[in-house]
């Protein structure tokens, strides 16, 4: 709705609570119309706008696929044990905090006894 039309309407309407407004009043009202040039280049936005937006819903819908892969990928090299190289694990066995897996698998089974 235009403002034009917006101000026509709160004009026209009554009410103290909630304002409305008669239908013959309604009817009496005049809509502008934009021009077929106006109309033409709303619709050239909107088809842009639109083409935009499906552009990135693809690019979306290829990310998440991309990542998806990357997520298989990462998992298969971590179950194969080739998610660090030799160095990596060097440094990280070099951790203070480190335990091989199964110390903390045995502590995961361990706590879920105990519960």
């Amino acid at each position: 709705m235009s403002p034009k039309f917006q101000t026509k309407l709160h004009l026209n309407s009554t009410g103290t609570t909630v304002k409305g407004i008669k239908a013959a009043t309604l009817k009496k009202l005049y809509i502008d119309i934009p021009t077929i040039e106006e109309q033409n280049a709303i619709v050239q936005e909107i088809e842009t706008r639109l083409s935009v937006c499906d552009k990135i819903e693809q690019d979306i819908e290829d990310n998440l696929v991309k990542a998806e892969a990357l997520r298989q990928s990462i998992l298969k090299k971590a179950f194969e044990g080739k998610l660090l190289s030799e160095r990596e694990l060097a440094e990280v066995r070099r951790a203070e905090d480190w335990e091989p897996a199964e110390v903390l698998l045995e502590r995961i089974r361990a706590e879920k006894t105990r519960k």
